[in-house]
């Protein structure tokens, strides 16, 4: 129990550590291009502001908000593929594996939500560009079919974390050892990203750490079908990591109390 106690606390660490890590690319992006288009950028934890925006051209505006998104796209894609290469089961491949797949929950997510909330990135870019709402629903129902696919192939890559026999053996053993790696730490780590994403600046903002987890669903049940795992050989998953632990309150001060007050690009 205590083993699978903490590889619940460390998945769930790192999920956080890779969300605040992907929020602040993501803001990051949207500060460079607005840079360059002089849009007066000031960063925040998890937006931007931009003082001069209102006298930019629609293209400069579509290219600031389209920014954030396609770095999460980029990001889950070069990340996912230095996972592949990397072939020791450690706490820094599950850090990958976490990492990549929130680039990808964040892009197709923002797609998925862009006919529902105009605030967002997307849906500022369907307003500015006045898309038809047959186009926006194509690309949401696009979007939700190609997260959900990747979202299935998740189930194996988590379960070969595990390295006993007796937490992959069965149908119910894969789902308890998914909910232990998977779900948790999608629970813990988005309440605490909610909180520090605190004070409400836009809805989407709150509403999606919780609901871009949703999708983890569906390789946790998907886990009872997966046989023929292969163990991973290292236990660190399931042991405490002083550094895991440093390295997220660090990144918690940064958040906070110096991208959140905000930084004038």
């Amino acid at each position: 129990m205590k083993e699978k106690l903490f590889v619940t606390i460390n998945s769930a660490v790192i999920y956080v550590i890779a969300f605040l890590i992907t929020t602040i690319i993501h803001e990051l992006s949207h500060a460079f291009v607005g840079m360059i288009n002089d849009s007066g950028p000031v960063l925040h934890h998890n937006f931007v502001e931009h003082t001069t925006i209102a006298n930019l051209s629609i293209p400069q505006r579509v290219s600031i908000s389209l920014s954030g998104p396609v770095a999460s796209l980029l990001q889950g894609l070069l990340v996912g593929l230095i996972y592949l290469k990397v072939q020791k089961k450690t706490l820094f491949q599950l850090f990958l594996l976490w990492f990549s797949v929130l680039g990808f929950t964040n892009f197709f997510g923002y797609l998925m939500t862009g006919p529902f909330f105009q605030a967002g990135d997307i849906g500022k870019v369907y307003q500015l560009l006045h898309c038809p709402l047959y186009f926006q629903i194509i690309v949401a129902v696009l979007g939700m079919l190609i997260l959900s696919f990747l979202a299935y192939k998740l189930t194996l890559p988590f379960l070969q974390f595990s390295y006993k026999q007796k937490w992959v053996d069965t149908p119910k053993s894969r789902t308890d050892f998914s909910l232990n790696i998977i779900i948790l730490p999608w629970i813990i780590g988005s309440t605490i990203v909610t909180t520090l994403y605190l004070p409400v600046v836009a809805i989407v903002s709150i509403i999606y750490p919780i609901s871009s987890g949703m999708i983890f669903i569906f390789p946790w049940q998907n886990a009872r079908r997966i046989e023929n795992i292969s163990l991973s050989n290292n236990t660190k998953t399931g042991e405490p990591s002083v550094f895991l632990y440093f390295l997220l309150a660090v990144l918690i001060i940064v958040f906070k109390f110096v991208l959140a007050p905000g930084i004038n690009i």
